[in-house]
């Protein structure tokens, strides 16, 4: 173990670090809604918590190999101990999720897919994240220390949303694969956790209406080409149009649909929103809404090609969560891309808005979990 260990320590050492699109990266009693779809929330569990989501093991750690990429792949633990540090949050306050199973995988992935990931682990993983590097590394380690962060993030993604329909908002320190499929992964999404709750929610409500709001940089094809054609499902994408995947197979299924030029700032991308989102939502009128957040629409993210501050960006998430909190609609958050070494920061501060002045203005009783 030493000598293989010291072997990828020199490999690494040998070759310029690059950068890639996407390594790493990527309910009680209801106003209205209820009565329309007979949509039944679950029993609430730990109110001594808040609905927020992380596991240590979130942080990819891989021998150095993780700083190849502009992704900040420990930016996880930095949300979280930023909350804890300035926000006042208590570490036993937030939920541990567990690892997804291949079981559950199933309900969206194919099995051979799944086979290849386990199998095959360092040649599928170094096609997922677009890097060539990792297929020499064993499968027993790509498992380990690649594929294990994102099945907690997946994991983390269920329950969030299982507490987000009982207490209205939940937020997964994770995850937002939001480019996998059914039988590939890409743009470093391995697993499609946001279909994955999709398919969990239809499973105890069979009627729920749900809405994905997708406002990371880049289109989520993933979730649109596993969950798009479900018609219980809607999905709201603003996306760079130039941008990776150009997928336009599955935009047939994004019902609202915002494809954006490069560079567009605050002003112009808050507009579509402002505009959009609250006319989409009273149409659909729907039970959950998953938020995807990625903050690669930050101006200075190499990828994102957009051009919005970190101040446009915290006003998109109290936006959102304005929306779905003054109409009684469960939000789940995930974090999704971001490429760039301050997006552990701009997560955090805006977290830090919505559970300091956002979230208790809907729901008072979060005060009492912060200092």
């Amino acid at each position: 173990m030493k000598k293989l260990i010291l072997s990828i320590s020199a490999l690494v050492a040998l070759i310029v670090p690059t950068v890639s699109h996407s390594m790493f990266s990527r309910i009680g009693q209801r106003t209205n809604y209820t009565t329309a779809t007979n949509f039944v929330r679950p029993e609430k569990e730990d109110t001594q918590k808040l609905p927020l989501v992380y596991h240590e093991d979130y942080n990819i750690r891989f021998f150095g190999l993780e700083n190849r990429s502009p992704f900040d792949s420990k930016k996880y633990g930095k949300v979280y101990k930023y909350l804890i540090d300035k926000v006042g949050i208590h570490e036993n306050q937030f939920h541990k999720p567990e690892e997804v199973t291949d079981e559950e995988l199933r309900k969206v992935h194919s099995q051979e897919y799944l086979k290849a990931l386990h199998d095959s682990a360092s040649e599928t993983f170094a096609q997922i994240i677009d890097d060539p590097l990792f297929r020499f590394l064993p499968n027993f380690i790509t498992r380990k220390k690649g594929l294990r962060p994102m099945r907690l993030a997946t994991g983390g993604t269920l329950k969030a949303t299982e507490l987000a329909l009982q207490q209205e908002w939940a937020i997964n320190l994770s995850g937002g694969y939001h480019h996998a499929k059914k039988d590939e992964g890409g743009g470093g999404c391995a697993y499609a956790d946001i279909s994955l709750t999709v398919c969990n929610v239809f499973e105890k409500n069979p009627n729920a209406k749900i809405m994905i709001v997708d406002l990371d940089a880049h289109q989520g094809n993933g979730h649109e080409s596993i969950s798009g054609p479900d018609k219980r499902v809607t999905i709201f994408d603003v996306y760079g149009e130039t941008m990776y995947p150009q997928d336009h197979q599955v935009k047939q299924y994004i019902r609202f649909n915002y494809p954006v030029d490069p560079y567009i700032q605050d002003n112009e991308y808050l507009a579509i929103i402002k505009k959009n989102l609250p006319r989409a939502i009273a149409r659909v009128k729907p039970d959950l809404i998953i938020y995807n957040a990625g903050t690669d629409i930050f101006e200075k993210d190499p990828l994102g090609n957009m051009d919005i501050s970190e101040d446009g960006i915290k006003q998109r998430d109290e936006l959102v969560f304005r929306q779905a909190l003054s109409q009684k609609i469960p939000i789940v958050m995930v974090l999704s891309g971001g490429y760039t070494k301050e997006s552990a920061g701009i997560i955090s501060r805006s977290i830090e808005n919505l559970i300091k002045n956002v979230i208790p203005q809907y729901k008072p009783e979060v005060t009492q979990y912060i200092s």
